[in-house]
């Protein structure tokens, strides 16, 4: 049982989202994989290219760029600006570089500069005209069909299409500690990002729809006392989470080489991993999955109750949901619904108890907590409850 002395000090590291993750969807430089490990010259692959606004806009025109992830701030740029934009380029006036990042399917991913691209795709689409300006006050009320139909102007359409934006491409596979390390970097001036945040960008796809749908249902919800809040993607965060151990513990985790993944104290490289697999395998697979952990989260709130994932304290205080408890149990629950056997509510119930009074697992559950030491130790001890129950 941990102390109020040991959780009233966690609560002082903690936010309220509802779920105490342990702070490791943070980024942490001082974290045990040093950068050292992490930043060999070989791992960092950035490329510096140039294409014209129109080579752009016909790639985002085509699906192969991302401007709008979940994490981006929406919209914020007001027409003045945006004219001011379009008014600089006319001009010629050389403009920041903008970062993109590869994904696994080629695709690329904004990383900083989406006010701009977005400006200039909208411009070319006629959907603002151009108002405010001081200078070249004669492009003002002009949408861009306006500047083609116009003899005296059409220059102005063919510069701004033939613009040249420096690029800089995260290329695949650099690893996700480095592209999380690029992308706090270079959005450092505003609002901080996660590691969820980001790498729900770096992995748009089917994967990052079946976690929002997931998070949404209201299997998830009630079992987690509908206490987790959606800000910066912790509900999310812990459903992978849960799914990628459970998936790695039953041999399905593989790269796309049918190499099987390991999880080796890296939880960014683990993740990431998951997500490609969750992105490449056939949607029937994914639809599995989902009815899968809905039921396994039906079934943890009918037999343990909205507390479940909760860490009890010597007083009874209410905890926020535990990261660890809810990847642990969620595999345990797990194991006893593919086992099919009827196990009464009491047994289940005395099993979790039992597994909370165990000291080595609850140091598992609360420190060091993506060690691979402690990982492989909270689940063996899961697996050994799940053999007694049915063994029994």
């Amino acid at each position: 049982m941990i102390t109020d002395k040991e959780m009233m000090k966690k609560d002082e590291m903690e936010d309220t989202d509802g779920v105490d993750d342990a702070g490791t969807i943070s980024y942490n430089t001082d974290s045990e994989i040093g950068a050292e490990t992490i930043y060999p010259a070989r791992n960092i692959k950035i490329d510096r290219v140039q294409f014209s606004i129109f080579e752009l806009k016909r790639r985002y025109d085509r699906g192969n760029i991302c401007l709008d992830p979940d994490f981006q701030r929406n919209e914020v740029w007001n027409t003045r600006q945006k004219s001011e934009l379009i008014e600089s380029v006319v001009m010629g006036i050389p403009l920041p570089l903008i970062y993109l990042a590869e994904t696994m399917e080629g695709k690329l991913v904004i990383v900083d500069g989406r006010q701009r691209l977005t400006t200039f795709f909208r411009y070319l689409n006629n959907e603002f005209a151009i108002s405010g300006l001081k200078i070249m006050k004669e492009l003002n009320s002009c949408r861009f069909r306006d500047l083609e139909n116009d003899e005296k102007k059409r220059k102005y359409a063919a510069e701004i299409e033939d613009f040249q934006l420096v690029i800089q491409i995260i290329k695949y596979p650099t690893p996700d500690r480095v592209r999380f390390d690029i992308f706090d970097r270079v959005n450092r001036g505003g609002t901080p990002l996660n590691n969820q945040e980001m790498r729900n960008a770096l992995y748009q796809g089917p994967a990052t729809r079946m976690l929002n749908e997931l998070a949404a249902s209201d299997a998830f919800k009630s079992a987690t006392g509908y206490s987790i809040s959606t800000l910066h993607m912790k509900d999310k965060y812990i459903i992978l989470r849960a799914l990628s151990f459970y998936l790695m513990n039953k041999g399905c985790l593989k790269k796309k080489n049918g190499e099987p993944v390991v999880y080796r104290s890296d939880i960014e490289e683990f993740l990431g991993l998951s997500m490609e697999y969750l992105n490449w395998i056939e949607e029937e697979n994914r639809r599995v999955l989902v009815k899968f952990f809905l039921g396994v989260m039906n079934n943890c709130y009918q037999k343990l109750g909205e507390d479940a994932f909760r860490i009890p304290t010597d007083s009874g205080r209410r905890r926020p949901v535990s990261m660890t408890l809810f990847e642990s149990l969620f595999y345990f629950v797990a194991l006893l619904e593919e086992d099919g056997r009827e196990i009464s509510l009491g047994i289940e119930r005395a099993a979790v108890d039992e597994m909370l009074e165990d000291s080595v697992f609850l140091n598992a559950l609360t420190y060091n907590v993506d060690s691979a030491v402690h990982v492989q130790e909270r689940f063996e001890t899961v697996e050994r409850k799940y053999k007694e129950i049915v063994n029994a």
